[in-house]
């Protein structure tokens, strides 16, 4: 298997790109929207498992590190998520200018949000195809109420008291904050809350994929209420009892998800 690493310069610095290349003219393409923080380093393994067999079948694989991310240049707290999604337009215009002409998107957690984001601001340079959500975040209030809490449970662990309201005061005064070690800025802030993260209009044009995994024996209400809004559009939801990838104690193995998600990704159904 061949994988390729290199720093690319981006909008606003460098940011570090790993592909999976194809030797087709053309070939399918796929590109990895990551998850949030900690989240992160939970799933990063379970992209060289999708990846390797994709590019045994001839995809192209892409998998970026935005700005203040990963190996990328910067720290968070210079990061803002108007500079990853236009270093995302940077990314589809030059492949668009390598002669591709489609894009397939895995979007996990807050990738999600990122990849309606973006579709709801620019007309991508490549045509979309195939959008893979992985245990989709859907909205970004409640992604950060949850992440919030950690520093609230940080706080309560070492007999502090903080509340949510306090944080948003911080930043609102021009203070950045730190959460599970990760530097959050007032312009980072603003940022999460001006993005477009309503459901695309261009969505029912899409094949749409959505695995859900839970160790619950039925689909939870919010889930329901969810995939009724989208199934009116069309979508293929695949629920999945299994460990939780992205946030187990360890590291998991999610091989029935990387199994359908290959099979949905190179044969159009699961």
């Amino acid at each position: 298997m061949t994988i390729k690493a290199e720093f690319v310069t981006g909008t606003q610095g460098k940011y570090f790109l790993t592909q999976w290349p194809s030797k087709q003219k053309n070939a399918p393409v796929l590109v990895i929207l990551q998850p949030f923080a900690e989240e992160q380093n939970k799933v990063r393994h379970l992209y060289r498992k999708l990846a390797e067999p994709l590019q045994q079948q001839g995809w192209k694989v892409l998998l970026p590190d935005h700005y203040g991310t990963g190996d990328s240049e910067g720290d968070l707290d210079t990061a803002t998520t108007v500079i990853w999604r236009n270093d995302l337009q940077q990314l589809l215009a030059s492949l668009a200018n390598d002669g591709f002409e489609q894009v397939n998107f895995l979007a996990v957690r807050f990738g999600v949000l990122q990849l309606f984001d973006l579709l709801n601001h620019s007309n991508l340079a490549l045509k979309a195809q195939q959008l893979i959500l992985w245990q989709p975040v859907f909205d970004i209030d409640k992604f950060w109420q949850q992440f919030v809490r950690i520093k609230v449970a940080e706080a309560m662990a070492v007999g502090a008291k903080i509340s949510e309201k306090e944080l948003q005061q911080q930043l609102a005064n021009g203070q950045s904050i730190e959460i599970a070690g990760y530097p959050i800025s007032p312009a980072f802030y603003r940022s999460l809350a001006q993005m477009n993260t309503a459901l695309p209009a261009l969505l029912p044009e899409y094949s749409v994929s959505w695995f859900e995994t839970s160790q619950l024996n039925t689909t939870a209400l919010p889930v329901k209420n969810m995939l009724q809004q989208l199934q009116q559009g069309g979508v293929n939801f695949v629920p999945l009892k299994d460990e939780l990838y992205w946030q187990s104690a360890e590291l998991a193995s999610a091989d029935t998800l990387i199994a359908l998600t290959l099979q949905q990704l190179t044969s159009g159904a699961v």
